[in-house]
């Protein structure tokens, strides 16, 4: 079974591959504001034309704080956030929606919560894509695989979640409806 990594230097390092794996797909960097819970701020966000995605990320205290969006931000102007998929820097915050764990072959996972508004039961009601179970600090937990990051197929992937987000959140609104 797959574990969450905890180690504050194997979470610094397997954020530094997704990022730098996001970076080299989406070449493309349009300055923009993004607004989010923390506050708005202005990053060059990278762009894949290709993938349709946009990319922000900025360190935010004990957390590494991930954004991303459909469509091309335009330059200087606020970028519509589709989803955040955030990783703590140290231990389990199970508060937070990213999760990196490391699988029997060493290969490490991108994993999803499910934590979104309107919660983790909304987001396994109508996520369609692989679930896994993972080691969650000693108990066993449901986690969304978003892709491993020795894919190559990576950021597609992580693209394609990100418009399952945005179908998910859409479902939401009519069941409520």
């Amino acid at each position: 079974m797959p574990a969450i990594i905890t180690d504050p230097a194997r979470l610094a390092a397997a954020h530094a591959r997704f990022t730098q794996a996001l970076q080299a797909a989406l070449s493309q960097k349009i300055p923009c504001t993004i607004a989010a819970v923390t506050g708005g701020f202005d990053p060059e966000a990278a762009y894949s034309p290709e993938l349709d995605l946009w990319y922000a990320q900025t360190q935010d205290g004990k957390k590494c704080w991930n954004g991303f969006g459909i469509g091309a931000p335009t330059a200087g102007k606020k970028a519509a956030l589709a989803a955040e998929i955030n990783f703590p820097s140290d231990g389990i915050n199970r508060a937070l929606s990213g999760a990196f764990a490391a699988d029997e072959n060493g290969d490490i996972l991108v994993l999803h919560r499910g934590k979104i508004r309107g919660g983790k039961a909304l987001f396994f009601k109508y996520y369609t894509g692989k679930t896994i179970t993972a080691d969650d600090g000693g108990k066993p937990d449901t986690f969304a695989l978003i892709s491993s990051l020795n894919d190559a197929d990576f950021p597609a992937q992580l693209a394609a979640f990100v418009r399952q987000i945005l179908d998910i959140k859409a479902a939401a609104k009519h069941d409520v409806a």
